[in-house]
């Protein structure tokens, strides 16, 4: 489940991009950035980049298997931040969407409704979300 969920926050992670200032001068690939500089930092094009993810618009949770993990920097999954200013709650988030997922899948079967347009265009915005929206329907399974 835990490969599940990351596989469907690298493709659609929750924020597109974070900014982060410059703490000390440095320069990073030939590129100098300054103290006190604003850096913004392109969650969404980090995890679909196909140099760091192979075929990255393709559903693969075995990408977060134990085996598979320790190949990609912490750097390049960036759902929840990293380092020191990493989110909080990241945890708790992880393990009330689980709870909440499997309650909702143990009573219905969720189906893709007509309105959603296939395949999904996305909005422009901050936030990742789809033009139109994503239209689901709840059949009960008892």
């Amino acid at each position: 489940l835990d490969m599940v969920f990351n596989e469907a926050l690298r493709l659609f992670p929750i924020a597109t991009l974070t900014i982060r200032q410059c703490n000390d001068d440095i320069v990073l690939k030939g590129i100098q950035f300054k103290k006190g500089v604003a850096v913004m930092i392109p969650i969404y094009n980090i995890h679909h980049d196909p140099d760091i993810w192979p075929d990255p618009e393709t559903f693969d949770p075995e990408r977060f298997s134990s085996e598979n993990k320790v190949n990609h920097h912490a750097c390049t999954f960036l759902t929840f931040g990293s380092g020191p200013r990493n989110c909080l709650g990241m945890r708790l988030a992880y393990l009330e969407a689980k709870m909440a997922l499997i309650e909702v899948i143990r009573k219905y079967k969720i189906l893709l409704a007509p309105e959603t347009k296939v395949p999904l265009k996305r909005a422009l915005g901050g936030a990742l979300r789809a033009e139109g929206g994503v239209h689901v329907k709840f059949e009960s399974r008892e």
